[in-house]
């Protein structure tokens, strides 16, 4: 390295940003979101201002920060190391507008949660609609405010699937997680089930105890719903962030889900596997798919699980590609016969 600068952006969800204020370029510390720029020979300084100032439960943050040099070139700086390497495929400004963007919404969500909270008693009421019918879940114990939409069965004492949606279906217009889970639904509707499709707020995908309010609501809005169904029959889908959504419920919750199939998914978000006994999912049943050549959800977290449940003798098995990156789910759902798979589990 020779005569380098380096940006970097730091979200206060992982670290105190106050510290960092004298080498702010954009953003401000009440904003939750800044971008920072210093010199190679301020490194130390840097490193040593994040490891002060990191949350309890992020310290693995501390060895994979992201910086840009002004060669444009991305840099992993960790407590002991700084690493090169390739080249950025889009600007650090156009993250920094992304990321300020998210942040708004995350504080919009925030507050309607509030909102609802204040205003509502706890449970469920209906909005509109006889077929997808529009509801609203307000769930005070779990701090959580969750839109649905249900189609429901013809018949009494059918199954129930619960489809967990990707990050980009995250809000509360309970519209887009419908949109999200479309390949889904046509494949579920030609059976006749009942259909759970729950939208998290924004900001659920942004670590482990956010994700686990949601999923804990959305296990309490299942207890509680107003139905006649299988409770031994309630299987959960889940795609990249809903994937993950399916891995934490089904840990959370053993013994509940009679299948679950997280796609593209990952239990472990810091990938410290000892943190987790894995032996909680080995009661349900699970069909994991992933492919090793996704870059937004890595696939170590689900090889080391099916891995570990396959020595427990757990129901369990992987469809786990080569190729395809992050968009595999669409041939996953296509072409497996997953919703056969699933019907054909039930809780003893």
């Amino acid at each position: 390295m020779s005569n380098l600068r380096f940006r970097c952006l730091i979200d206060s969800y992982l670290c105190g940003i106050a510290p960092f204020e004298s080498y702010i370029e954009k953003g401000t510390i009440d904003s939750g979101l800044i971008l920072i720029s210093f010199d190679e020979t301020e490194v130390d300084i840097i490193r040593t201002l994040f490891k002060d100032n990191v949350h309890k439960g992020q310290e693995t943050y501390l060895d994979k920060i992201q910086l840009v040099g002004t060669d444009d070139y991305l840099y992993i700086m960790s407590q002991t190391s700084l690493e090169k390497k390739e080249k950025m495929p889009h600007s650090i400004m156009k993250a920094y507008r992304y990321y300020k963007s998210y942040k708004k919404k995350q504080l919009r969500a925030y507050k309607h949660i509030n909102n609802e909270l204040q205003n509502n008693n706890d449970g469920i009421r209906k909005i509109h609609g006889v077929k997808f019918s529009s509801y609203k879940y307000t769930d005070k114990v779990n701090k959580m405010s969750i839109p649905f939409r249900l189609s429901e069965a013809k018949e009494k004492n059918r199954p129930l699937f619960v489809l967990f949606h990707g990050a980009g279906a995250l809000g509360h217009d309970n519209i887009k997680q419908m949109f999200d889970n479309i390949p889904l639904y046509r494949q579920i509707s030609k059976e006749d089930c009942n259909i759970l499709f729950p939208q998290a707020p924004y900001g659920s995908n942004r670590g482990y105890d956010l994700i686990q309010s949601y999923i804990k609501s959305v296990k309490k809005l299942v207890d509680e719903l107003p139905i006649d169904f299988d409770r031994n029959r309630i299987y959960i889908v889940g795609t990249s962030f809903g994937g993950c959504c399916v891995w934490h419920i089904s840990y959370l919750f053993p013994d509940f889900f009679a299948a679950g199939i997280p796609v593209m998914g990952k239990l472990f978000f810091d990938n410290d596997f000892s943190c987790y006994d894995v032996e909680r999912l080995a009661t349900t049943s699970l069909w994991i798919a992933h492919s090793s050549d996704d870059n937004n959800v890595t696939i170590d977290s689900d090889d080391y699980c099916f891995d570990e449940l396959q020595k427990l003798g757990a129901d369990v098995k992987y469809t786990r590609w080569d190729k395809y990156g992050h968009s595999m789910s669409g041939k996953f759902y296509n072409e497996e016969k997953w919703t056969e798979w699933c019907l054909s589990k039930k809780l003893k």
